[in-house]
């Protein structure tokens, strides 16, 4: 007479690993996702966070605080940096009222945001004029949204003429003012 053995077959082992292959290629592209909103959750958060330090050493200690987006640099007691991570877009849409909706227009070379000692805020984007000549434009601000994108998923952060800064998951663009 045979001892009964403990453990498990081969074929037991083969099957348990069928079945945790399936379910891992189910899984794993909606951990995709979810990886992909954290960081551009991280990213909103960082830039609000740099934002809202900026507005507050303006009102502080009564200096013009300058923010260079998408710039590498060492930040000094008026000058603050912040670049967009790999893989990720940044920006940037001004919007007005008309009609009793928001519309947006996109903004093309935004390289500083400035708050002024009170706490507002002004926008200045860069180009070259047609001699080659880098120049430097206040955009007026009616509302500025910011766009963190990395394809699928988008994040905002509204910036008002008076410099408060909300995050937000949706855009205003066509929403009633």
């Amino acid at each position: 007479m045979r001892k009964k053995e403990n453990g498990f077959t081969l074929i037991e082992w083969l099957v348990t690993i069928a079945v945790m292959a399936i379910v891992a290629s189910i899984a794993a592209p909606s951990f995709k996702a979810v990886r992909a909103q954290q960081k551009i959750d991280y990213s909103t958060k960082d830039l609000e966070k740099v934002l809202l330090q900026a507005r507050y050493d303006a009102i502080l200690h009564r200096q013009r605080m300058m923010v260079n987006l998408g710039q590498i640099g060492t930040s000094s007691t008026n000058t603050l940096y912040w670049s967009v991570p790999d893989e990720q877009t940044l920006s940037f849409k001004k919007f007005v009222c008309t009609s009793n909706k928001w519309q947006g227009t996109l903004i093309d070379g935004v390289k500083q945001l400035i708050f002024a000692t009170d706490g507002t805020a002004e926008l200045f984007r860069g180009y070259t004029d047609d001699d080659g000549n880098a120049q430097r434009q206040k955009q007026e601000l009616s509302s500025i949204e910011v766009i963190i994108s990395n394809g699928n998923t988008s994040k905002y952060v509204e910036i008002s003429p008076l410099g408060k800064i909300t995050t937000k998951d949706q855009s205003r663009q066509d929403q009633e003012c």
